[in-house]
């Protein structure tokens, strides 16, 4: 079930955590290797690429548009968590992952492959608008 941001807040104000499911890198379930399909992995997240991300205008315009302050983004094992949902980048070369967004959680290749294209931009700004907000 979906909530807005508004619903969220008031939830987090009664103290009310949210419960999600969330994809563990190299631990998906076992149904993708019975399927000859190969596990996704995704770019290790520190201090030192997230010190990185925000010298990016496009990572810093994403943010702003979903109202995120950069005080509000931390980082994870594999993935950043911006409050409202966690952010996955695909680590692997190939060019046909998809940007999408299931149960709270976006994957998308890095910012430095976004910026460089701008149909990954404009993918990546549609499934922002349609799925998170």
């Amino acid at each position: 079930m979906a909530i807005n941001q508004r619903q969220f807040e008031q939830l987090t104000e009664m103290g009310i955590s949210l419960w999600e499911h969330k994809i563990l890198a190299g631990n998906h379930n076992s149904s993708n290797k019975d399927n000859g399909k190969a596990a996704i992995d995704y770019l290790a997240q520190t201090e030192v690429t997230l010190s990185d991300l925000l010298t990016k205008q496009v990572f810093i315009d994403i943010l702003q548009s979903v109202d995120i302050s950069i005080g509000e983004v931390s980082y994870k094992k594999n993935h950043l968590d911006l409050g409202l949902f966690n952010w996955y980048f695909n680590s692997t070369e190939n060019n046909e992952i998809a940007i999408y967004c299931d149960n709270n959680n976006l994957f998308s290749p890095s910012i430095a492959k976004i910026s460089q294209s701008p149909t990954l931009k404009k993918k990546l700004w549609q499934t922002i608008t349609q799925k998170l907000l």
